[in-house]
């Protein structure tokens, strides 16, 4: 079971192994991509915030909202193989969309593949344009996410 959800700050002990996860999953694609650098990257400041899930004490996953060029995102929501068909994704999508109305955000925004739409549409995600291969979906924020 879920139980608790944290930001990943500066020095947060779950920074490393979610910047681990994230360089193997996206990064390490990357001409002169590190995990150095994906820490540099994931560490809340004023227009990111990253966040982990939790389970059993557990680190299980991670997500985070940033605002870039007058938009609100969503980006790298990512659950531990271990952790997968557990509900995770739930408690990412949801605790991000709670925090960008937190922060007064009247809309999120991703890019996902096109295999990943159907999963972003329980969460009232609708694809608003494509994007090279990928498709950028949009969520109106209300406070009873």
């Amino acid at each position: 079971m879920c139980t608790r959800v944290t930001l990943l700050l500066a020095d947060s002990k779950e920074l490393q192994q979610v910047a681990k996860w994230y360089y193997k999953q996206w990064d390490s694609q990357r001409p002169n991509g590190s995990v150095s650098d994906v820490i540099a990257k994931l560490s809340s400041t004023e227009q990111r915030v990253g966040f982990a899930v939790h389970c059993n004490e557990q680190l299980a996953g991670a997500a985070e909202i940033k605002f870039i060029n007058g938009r609100c995102w969503l980006d790298g929501v990512y659950v531990d193989d271990g952790f997968r068909g557990k509900g995770l994704a739930d408690v990412l999508v949801n605790f991000a969309k709670g925090r960008a109305i937190e922060l007064g955000w009247s809309s999120l925004n991703l890019k996902c593949e096109p295999h990943l739409i159907a999963l972003y549409q329980k969460y009232n995600f609708e694809v608003i344009e494509t994007h090279n291969d990928k498709l950028i979906m949009s969520c109106k924020l209300t406070a009873d996410v």
